[in-house]
């Protein structure tokens, strides 16, 4: 059961709002959020109450200095009817849906991961059909997902002018934009790491792109491709990154906090965190790189954190089991943020291996708490770090282990130099990825005349 839950009849914090003057702006999260919640290990109620690290919750704190009152939509098939609840965190309102029937009804059967589809055909000659079935269901499923009635008659309630859609790649950006010229709400979509679906698989894309209120992209090179592959205005795209919450995320005294988690004081601390995701983040990149430096430095006191849940967690595990040395894991994704804070304050390098991600906030939070970095050079991190070293942090390209390994050795044999690329990550945090600013910019985008 859902907590914290708003009357139905009770808007009084949205009113308020409008009778300030201030719009309302909706953000219409993952495709559903029970899949993602359960891989973290995470229950609606800790997501209604205190959950935050994730891009919307900041959007959302942005939202309000720039006095814009934000609502957030979810899908989730905990809930059979709407329901609203007030974000402990954020205290913005957060309206769950639950997803359509027929939707319901194809989930009770069909597995989540494609390879347990063919244990419920008994013969093997039937396997090749039960994938294609799979996929088939796994299709209509997207399209089917989000309850567009439901959805716009809450954004019509709250008097949401603008809607920003996670993913601009998918089908329901795609139903969205449809559903948005309806009923004159300009509708942005967003890109957080999703993968593009195939053309063919999408027929309204190019429809959707071309009648879409605009795109915020948090990356150049994102924004570039798009331009390029569907002739896509420049005007149209907004350059816009996550903000960092810098009264939770700022430098602290590293002896304190080592002695307060128990951490030896004079061990050299490589930190991760984030979701458990081995192929995206790059999760096996980072642990072939570590095995080959401990090989290396074989009385060198270094301890590897990787702090997170995830999908990968039981794969994460066994790779961790076959021989990797001096790593701590905690398979948790922790709440507390001021306790997230305190691991990195801790910690002497932050490491991000990953292969897709679009703006890690988790990086930037690093960044924020006075942390060197050394990542790939993937998506929004190439803009994170666009100055390389001048800016607090080394780039390698994704998936080398070697380039990674290399990074990770020249800074931890150079105390100096990690310490100066600390102070710059720290200032390259705070002066290019405020609240203040960041909401300034979301304001002059989504909130239409």
């Amino acid at each position: 059961m859902l907590e914290c839950v708003i009357p139905k009849d009770n808007q009084s914090q949205i009113e308020e709002s409008l009778a300030q003057g201030q719009p309302v702006v909706g953000m219409l999260t993952v495709e559903i959020t029970d899949d993602w919640l359960d891989d973290l290990g995470v229950s609606i109620d800790d997501f209604a109450s205190r959950m935050m690290g994730v891009w919307y919750f900041n959007y959302a704190q942005a939202f309000q200095l720039a006095k814009i009152e934000p609502v957030f939509y979810v899908v989730s098939t905990k809930v059979k009817t709407t329901m609203r609840f007030k974000h402990g965190e954020t205290g913005a309102t957060i309206v769950v849906l639950p997803p359509p029937r027929l939707y319901s009804l194809i989930r009770l059967w069909l597995p989540k991961r494609p390879k347990l589809m063919a244990w419920r055909f008994q013969a093997r000659l039937l396997e090749g059909l039960a994938h294609t079935a799979y996929r088939g269901l796994r299709f209509l499923l997207r399209y089917i997902s989000t309850p567009l009635s439901a959805l716009f008659a809450e954004l019509k309630r709250d008097q949401c002018k603008s809607l920003i859609v996670q993913e601009y790649e998918s089908a329901r950006f795609d139903l969205c934009v449809l559903a948005g010229l309806l009923h004159k709400v300009a509708v942005f979509g967003t890109f957080q790491g999703g993968l593009p679906q195939h053309k063919l698989l999408r027929p309204l894309r190019t429809f959707a792109l071309r009648c879409c209120a605009g795109l915020l992209i948090p990356a150049k090179n994102e924004a570039q491709r798009v331009a390029d592959q569907y002739s896509f205005p420049n005007e149209r795209i907004t350059l816009i990154y996550t903000p960092v919450d810098t009264s939770v995320f700022y430098p602290s005294s590293k002896k304190e906090q080592r002695a307060l988690l128990g951490i030896h004081p004079d061990a050299q601390l490589v930190i991760y965190h984030g979701q458990i995701l081995i192929d995206y983040k790059g999760l096996d990149v980072l642990l072939q790189a570590w095995k080959s430096l401990c090989q290396t430095y074989p009385n060198r006191n270094m301890r590897l954190f990787v702090i997170g849940s995830g999908q990968d967690q039981e794969e994460f595990s066994r790779m961790l089991s076959d021989g990797v040395p001096q790593v701590e894991w905690i398979n948790e994704w922790i709440q507390d943020r001021n306790l997230i804070r305190r691991y990195l304050s801790s910690a002497d390098i932050y490491v991000c291996p990953s292969r897709g991600d679009a703006f890690p906030l988790a990086m930037v939070e690093a960044m924020a708490c006075g942390l060197p970095v050394v990542s790939s050079e993937v998506n929004g991190i190439a803009d994170i770090l666009e100055g390389g070293e001048q800016f607090g942090g080394v780039l390698v390209p994704p998936g080398d282990a070697d380039a990674l390994s290399n990074a990770l050795s020249r800074l931890l044999t150079d105390r100096p130099l990690t310490e100066t690329l600390g102070r710059r990550a720290h200032a390259r945090a705070i002066s290019a990825f405020s609240m203040a600013h960041v909401g300034a910019q979301l304001r002059s985008i989504v909130v239409t005349g």
